[in-house]
């Protein structure tokens, strides 16, 4: 059966991760950054203390990181207007057991700038997706809505909507793509509703990895919904003019997490996920055709 995604499965990460530091992710996402692929992990990749990292790929280069936070239980989340990289970097205080972010702001192959330096986050700011109207204002999506933050004050709600959202994508047009539990909509900066797409996920999946069946990161791109279908271990692609395509499906135990339109490709990001004391090890993938899908980042 179908099963909910919003409040209880929050609990259940947080609590997860706290648990549990072998599960170094999936917090963060991926963009592209013109040709340019970036997306979090950790380094080394069984790293243990979890010293979050930002690693960058470009077709013409091996993968490497980019940026390493110098804190251990962190995490970076990312977002891109045009060539210009905003980066929310968290690192958790063990001593006060509290969340503290900053924000950086950088282009490729430019030393980054601290544009908010640290403070304390109450809010989880960026788990669900966030972007910047400006360099004073973040909006991001944390359940059951989408907020917005300015320098020194408290989050209000950057729109009203009427279903309750669990992460949120800036896509092409400055529109965004708002995750729900079953269901995914384009809308505008107003949270006018322009596409909508119902009924993401399958009745019944064997095996859903942790028992969630659902769908964990979307990206929208030229009348294509991308979909990272956590739950059924697949990548899926519905079109505007209806029907949907299963671009792969993945075995145990891997779990996808991540998607990214990438030109006439798509990339696709998951994980080993095991519990023996090791991390999850990363496979990023870029699908260009059912038969052609290209190693990007395959961690042993």
């Amino acid at each position: 059966m179908k099963t909910s995604f919003g409040r209880n499965t929050f609990l259940f990460l947080f609590v997860l991760l706290s648990k549990m530091a072998i599960w170094a992710h999936p917090t963060g996402n991926m963009i592209t950054v013109g040709e340019f692929v970036l997306w979090p992990y950790v380094d080394p990749v069984d790293d243990l203390a979890h010293h979050a990292c930002v690693m960058v790929w470009h077709p013409d280069r091996s993968p490497k990181v980019l940026l390493k936070s110098e804190h251990a239980a962190s995490d970076f989340m990312l977002y891109n207007r045009g060539e210009t990289v905003y980066a929310i970097e968290r690192r958790h205080i063990g001593q006060t057991q509290k969340f503290e972010v900053r924000i950086l702001k950088f282009r490729i192959g430019e030393s980054p700038n601290i544009i908010w330096d640290w403070f304390e986050d109450r809010w989880r700011i960026g788990e669900g997706g966030f972007m910047m109207p400006s360099d004073d204002e973040i909006v991001f999506g944390k359940y059951p809505g989408i907020y917005s933050l300015k320098r020194q004050a408290k989050p209000a709600p950057y729109f009203e909507f009427g279903s309750p959202i669990n992460r949120i994508r800036a896509v092409q047009g400055n529109n965004l793509l708002l995750l729900g539990e079953d269901d995914c909509w384009l809308v505008d900066s107003d949270g006018n509703i322009i596409k909508q797409w119902n009924d993401l996920l399958l009745n019944e999946v064997a095996q859903a990895p942790l028992g969630r069946n659902q769908v964990f990161d979307a990206d929208y791109k030229d009348g294509e919904l991308l979909l990272a279908y956590w739950g059924n271990r697949s990548y899926v692609v519905m079109a505007d003019t209806g029907g949907s395509e299963e671009l792969l499906k993945q075995a145990n135990p891997l779990v996808p997490h991540w998607v990214a339109h990438y030109g006439e490709g798509k990339l696709l990001f998951s994980s080993k996920l095991v519990f023996d004391g090791s991390n999850p090890k990363p496979q990023l993938r870029l699908y260009k055709t059912k038969n052609v899908v290209e190693d990007v980042w395959i961690a042993n």
